[in-house]
């Protein structure tokens, strides 16, 4: 009781300093060119509007990158190497890798999932339609949205472990864990017809490329993107020592978010990144050469109301009828982010903060960015 009545207190009082602190704005915006004023224009209207802490901005036109970093508050701006947490842009990594695998000749798109598992799973084909692999990549497999059922119950207790034990939760459930509730899936639909956003299916694929490659998914990954895009700073989860560099997440209200790891393969893939790094991803992103990249925003589906999905990625046009290649994201430690590339006229944006928000409020800020950007 003591500790909670302490760990209550020091709430209030941070808070309490913390909503103090919001008037005070910080920038490393050097307010000169038409592209800083423009940002400027929107950025600060949008703190305003929001509980926003921490906010970065990496653009990337005309063959060169352009970083701003706003801080709210008595605190120190952040820095192009301060790392966010990337919500579920982190799929777009997995798609990367699934058409790496392809380029490689590892395997194909329309291979049946089950050529890549280790044990007999009769059960995951629907009236003798397999599940296939780029049905994992754009959300049309059919595979339940989560790797376990919990009744509201169970789901209740979850959602109020203390960070420890909930970081045990994610991280006892392991690869093989989901390989084993995999033969409990059942399907509802042919594979491929119907689109349903799927953390799940994005496990399994994770899963398969570690059974392919014999290697960790997290090594996997990591080592790619640092040795072809020199990408050091981009991982599935963070080192102690590394933690040091992660901004503090804040919830919709501005409330501390407590950080919790999720070493494990229960949910969704989760990435965490800095602004210099995926200014280097957009770069690579937009390279015409990497059939790598190439491959991954090539449309594997339409829905009916006109949206394209890649190997993760979604495809459209803006209202200026230009073409665009986007991921958003959004994870439960504070964070919330963005990702459009724009490879017809190459240009690039990502928005990343320590706020969990909706994630259409970032698009409304990338909105107001771009238009007030004349070229």
């Amino acid at each position: 009781m003591e500790n909670y009545l302490y760990c209550f207190l020091l709430f209030l009082l941070t808070s309490q300093s913390a909503c103090g602190q919001l008037s005070e704005i910080k920038s490393d915006n050097p307010l000169q060119t038409e592209l800083d004023i423009a940002v400027e224009k929107s950025v600060s209207g949008f703190i305003k509007k929001h509980h926003i802490f921490d906010i970065s901005i990496g653009i990337y036109s005309q063959g060169k990158p352009y970083l701003y970093n706003y801080h709210r508050g008595k605190g120190i701006l952040p820095t192009g190497n301060s790392y966010y947490g990337l919500g579920s842009i982190a799929k777009t990594f997995t798609g990367l890798m699934l058409a790496n695998a392809v380029v490689e000749g590892k395997m194909h798109l329309h291979d049946d999932i089950r050529r890549f598992l280790p044990d007999h799973y009769p059960n995951l084909a629907y009236l003798n339609h397999p599940v296939r692999l780029v049905h994992l990549a754009n959300h049309t497999s059919g595979l339940p949205s989560m790797s376990r059922e919990y009744s509201g119950k169970e789901m209740d207790r979850i959602t109020k472990l203390p960070p420890d034990k909930l970081e045990e939760f994610f991280r006892v459930y392991t690869s093989d864990s989901l390989l084993k509730d995999m033969h409990r899936f059942r399907l509802d639909t042919i594979p491929g017809t119907k689109y349903r956003y799927n953390g799940n299916a994005f496990m399994v694929l994770n899963t398969i490329l570690q059974e392919t490659y014999k290697i960790p998914y997290p090594q996997l990954v990591t080592t790619y993107l640092s040795k072809k895009y020199g990408m050091n700073h981009t991982k599935p989860f963070l080192s102690k020592a590394d933690e040091k560099a992660l901004l503090m997440g804040y919830d919709s209200s501005g409330k501390q978010a407590p950080l919790t790891k999720d070493e494990g393969y229960r949910a969704a893939p989760s990435m965490v990144s800095t602004t210099n790094d995926m200014l280097k991803y957009i770069k690579a992103n937009l390279d015409d050469h990497d059939i790598v990249m190439q491959l991954s925003h090539q449309p594997t589906y339409t829905t009916p109301d006109g949206m394209q999905i890649g190997l993760a990625w979604h495809l459209g046009k803006d209202d200026r009828g230009v073409p665009y290649v986007m991921h958003t994201g959004k994870d439960g430690a504070g964070f919330t982010s963005l990702c459009y590339l724009y490879p017809t006229i190459q240009k690039g944006i990502v928005i990343l903060t320590n706020l969990g928000m909706e994630e259409e409020e970032l698009n409304l800020l990338r909105k107001s960015i771009i238009d007030n950007i004349k070229n």
